[in-house]
Formats: structure tokens, C-alpha cells, sequence
């Protein structure tokens, strides 16, 4: 499973929604400094919603540059069933509970972004996630155990 092909998938996902923020932050400033926005008693407040709005799509913009910068500079390593899963791994696991399969690939950020590469489903869990933090230091055929009771057994690490 080629990683760099997955980064550039998910650095696309997230291109998509920087576009798409861009757009709504541009209408929420629009709305906000429009005409017909402007308070004539204090309680029209459509221009201040908009305003508020607007804060909100720039912090989501920040957050969207920063990540993919963030993905852009992440050192890629590939595994063995030897090494200890770590930042950058993609983990095959299997449900203890239900025996259905997940795929996740460990990033610094992105979770819970779905992926479907090379005809599989991949879910991109962040470095602070629960399952993460359960997983880091974990080896192929260990079992990796979540506070909410849910058992995963690693069976592939790439």
C-alpha cells in the first residue's frame, strides 16, 4: 500500500474543504458587510451573526492550512510485523467483539477522515485519539484494548 498515494488522497479531501470553507467565509462576509445587514434596533442582529459566521469559517481555514502542513511534512516510515506501531503506520485490525476488519493509518491530524484506497476503506485516526493512544507501542497479533471495553487484534502493520 503506497502511503504517499494516501497522504496525497487525504491532502486532496482537505483541499476540497478549504475550497469550500473559503467560499462560505467569503458569503459570510459578504452578508456580514452588506447593506441590509445593518442594525436599525438592537435587536436585528443579522449582521452580527454573519459576522460571527465569518470568525468561524477563518479559524476553520486556519485549522484545514495547518493540516495540510502538517501532512505535507510528515516523515513517512514503513513498517515490519517487528516494529512497534507508531505516527505514520497503517494498522489492520479485526473487532474482538463484532470480527469486522478497520483499517487505520495513524496521522498527526485528519481523524476521522474515510479514505477508499486501493479498493479499501481507510479511516485516518489523529495522534490523540483514544484507539491511537491504545495502539502506539503495540506489536502484529497484540491486543489492543479501548476503555470503552472494544478489543481489536492487530494483524497487519504497513
Amino acid at each position: 500500500m503506497n502511503k504517499q498515494t494516501l497522504i496525497q488522497a487525504i491532502l486532496s479531501q482537505l483541499n476540497n474543504e478549504l475550497t469550500h470553507a473559503l467560499e462560505a467565509a467569503e458569503e459570510a462576509h459578504k452578508g456580514a458587510t452588506h447593506d441590509q445587514s445593518k442594525a436599525e434596533t438592537q435587536y436585528d442582529t443579522l449582521g452580527l451573526e454573519h459576522a460571527y459566521l465569518a470568525e468561524g469559517q477563518a479559524k476553520r481555514i486556519a485549522s484545514l492550512k495547518e493540516q495540510i502542513t502538517m501532512l505535507n511534512n510528515m516523515a513517512l516510515k514503513e513498517f515490519t510485523d517487528d516494529d512497534p506501531i507508531y505516527m505514520s503506520a497503517i494498522v489492520h485490525l479485526i473487532n474482538q467483539q463484532t470480527h469486522q476488519p478497520l483499517i487505520v493509518f495513524i496521522a498527526p491530524c485528519a481523524g476521522g477522515t474515510h479514505i477508499q484506497h486501493e479498493g479499501q476503506q481507510i479511516q485516518v485516526i489523529s495522534a490523540n485519539s483514544p484507539l491511537t493512544q491504545a495502539l502506539l507501542g503495540l506489536y502484529v497479533d497484540d491486543i489492543c484494548k479501548l476503555e470503552s471495553g472494544v478489543q481489536f487484534e492487530i494483524t497487519r502493520v504497513i
